[in-house]
């Protein structure tokens, strides 16, 4: 039995057991939509466990969970997919083991009673799972290598209190909402909150690749897993393709293990094709893929006419939906209320995974993570030439750097057909001082000079006086490690920052707001431990990165895809908020609201949304609305274990 589900517990030697039960039926109750199927609860001592589950495989009451050992001394609660656990289930029965389920909750159970904390080693999947041992004394909760499934903790009255979603622990009744300004300010800088911070003071995600360790008196993290350095693989150049191309059928097949309906999300680019093309060679029956195009938007965001070409050439069963603004209108509130953390993305997995769901579909392979790891972004190619020659540009002054970049962009403002964030990017070139600045430069929605100028008086003296760290530029420098080539340090911050703490975050709520399972086959970890391990350099040999994917798949993608540019599964958000969405922005970013609010200043902000309908690019100014519409739900809103 596999399950997506939602997990979550209490443990507090101050709280009453009752408020303990309690507050998991309610965390429970709000994840009603990660596990329609069913919900478990388990309790010892101060300590309560609940799950909601949603039955991929073998949905017997065999496989229920939580899931106790047969002497009632260890508790496993599970979410996610073990894709080997067949494999060790076999090991384990040598052993002598009589499972009494089909379940890979029992798989972990019993590999937690051989191998102990260290269990997580050997699974391959995605998971996030939560293990009570009476004997010990401990809660061990644990996240899988690349933070596929998500998993909060915070500090409570006498313990702590974890779940799937940050929205479970609001609703929890053991907790006070209350907004990190901290953690807001470096949610500006990249468009969304950067782990283990959240919005919320005093609660953290579990990184990808760590454990925590729960117990009367302290709770301790740890690292179970890390990257590998490139140079760590060893393979003679004549064999990457071959075994690149192993890995990516084989967990393209781990991947496809299911007993509900799967598909496919279908954009017509590279990487779902690839996985519509492998899934084809490995199945009998014609793959289900899904695409979504627009009529009342430019063609540029349309990408239906190459979703077609790859479903006629696999005979697939393909199914095409239009989106309008209309819809999004209809669907913002819900969207905003499973959104567990601001971003300005996510939307356009929660409608084409609502398509899905609405046609019959419980489980949608999707490419995510094909281009933070073999290096499908403009910054792959534009930004290793420039490496050194940043350091040179950063050693002088400030105000030489801005009187060059001001006469350049003085220059290209001239030209007619000079996109406005074109310019702006530019502009901001005044403040690379770095390497990773150029890093910065590609990605981040404000600067540290830009965010100032936005925020009230009040807010300005409150971070004057706390002098808290929000540099993200240190915060970055923190996660390269030392001896890095410049195009492994973009891939290990695109797959630790942006793929890990936005991408799969957001497809994890908006695909399971359906009760749908997406699963990641680019993002398991033996493709990503073969690439990342590659010797130094490989990527130049190949002339671009993603020519070695390419390669490996030469004869599955169809003619007209491979070499394509890429264009990515985007929305006509800016046609829509000038448009159907206008009204919500311009009352969520009104003066009233913003001076209610009391973050932003109301002059700045009406400065940047007329830049906005002007022509300007339109992810601040969604994520400035995006906030606002969280605060509404997650702080101003009374919640009860039902909403």
């Amino acid at each position: 039995m596999r399950n997506m589900c939602g997990i979550c517990g209490i443990t507090s030697t101050e709280l009453s057991l009752s408020s303990i039960e309690e507050g998991v039926a309610r965390m429970c109750g709000a994840m009603t939509h990660r596990g329609p199927d069913d919900a478990g609860f388990w309790r010892f001592g101060t300590t309560c466990i609940g799950v909601r589950r949603l039955s991929v495989i073998d949905p017997s009451s065999a496989a229920k969970q939580p899931m106790t050992s047969k002497d009632g001394r260890i508790c496993v609660a599970l979410n996610g997919e073990i894709y080997n656990f067949r494999r060790l289930r076999e090991a384990l029965a040598g052993g002598g083991y009589a499972f009494r389920s089909r379940s890979d909750t029992e798989v972990l159970l019993r590999l937690y009673e051989e191998e102990g904390d260290e269990c997580a080693r050997f699974l391959r999947g995605m998971f996030a799972f939560a293990i009570v041992d009476a004997g010990r004394r401990v809660l061990l909760l644990t996240r899988d290598r690349l933070g596929v499934k998500p998993l909060y903790y915070a500090p409570i009255a006498g313990g702590w209190a974890f779940a799937s979603e940050l929205g479970a622990l609001v609703r929890s009744g053991v907790i006070r909402p209350e907004l990190d300004l901290h953690s807001l300010d470096l949610s500006l800088s990249l468009g969304f909150v950067p782990g283990p911070r959240t919005l919320l003071k005093g609660v953290k995600a579990l990184p990808p690749g760590h454990r925590l360790y729960i117990t009367e008196r302290e709770a301790s993290i740890e690292r179970w897993w890390e990257m590998p350095m490139a140079g760590a693989t060893r393979c003679a150049e004549k064999e990457i393709v071959p075994r690149l191309r192993g890995l990516l059928e084989e967990s393209v097949e781990l991947h496809m293990i299911s007993d509900v309906p799967l598909g496919v999300f279908l954009s017509g680019g590279l990487d779902s094709s690839a996985i519509v093309g492998l899934m084809s060679h490995q199945s009998d029956k014609p793959v289900r893929t899904y695409s979504v195009g627009f009529d009342d938007a430019p063609d540029v965001y349309d990408e239906r006419r190459y979703a077609s070409t790859v479903a006629q050439s696999f005979s697939t069963r393909h199914t095409e939906f239009v989106l309008k603004g209309s819809k999004l209108v209809e669907e913002l509130p819900r969207i905003v209320r499973h959104l567990d953390q601001p971003s300005f993305d996510g939307v356009n997995t929660y409608l084409v995974s609502q398509i899905a769901k609405q046609n019959g579909v419980t489980v949608a392979l999707s490419g995510l993570g094909a281009d933070e790891l073999f290096g499908g972004y403009d910054s792959f190619r534009l930004i290793p030439p420039c490496w050194r020659m940043s350091t040179t540009w950063g050693k002088l002054h400030l105000t030489a750097r801005k009187t060059l970049v001001t006469l350049v962009s003085l220059m290209l403002h001239r030209s007619p057909n000079m996109p406005p964030e074109r310019i702006e990017k530019i502009r901001r070139l005044q403040w690379v001082e770095s390497p990773l600045g150029l890093y910065a430069l590609a990605r981040f929605l404000l600067w540290p000079e830009e965010k100032w100028v936005l925020y009230t008086p009040q807010l300005q003296a409150h971070f004057r006086e706390c002098k808290a760290d929000t540099d993200i530029l240190s915060m970055l420098e923190s996660l390269v490690r030392v001896g890095e080539r410049p195009w492994s340090v973009l891939s290990e911050l695109e797959m630790q920052v942006y793929m890990g703490w936005r991408t799969l975050r957001d497809t994890d709520t908006m695909s399971m707001a359906h009760s749908l399972e997406v699963r990641v086959p680019f993002v398991d970890h033996h493709v990503v431990e073969f690439v990342c391990g590659l010797p130094p350099g490989w990527e130049r040999r190949w002339g671009h990165p993603k020519k070695l994917l390419e390669a490996s798949l030469r004869d599955v993608i169809p003619a007209g895809i491979s070499g394509r540019k890429k264009q990515g599964f985007a929305l006509p958000m800016a046609n829509w908020m000038r448009g159907e969405l206008r009204e919500i922005l311009e009352d969520v970013l009104s003066e009233e609201s913003l001076r209610r609010r009391g973050i932003f200043s109301p002059s700045e902000v009406r400065r940047l949304y007329a830049r906005f309908l002007e022509g300007s690019a339109y992810p601040l100014i969604w994520f400035l609305s995006v906030l606002e519409l969280w605060f509404r739900e997650m702080l101003d809103a009374r919640h009860s274990a039902d909403t």
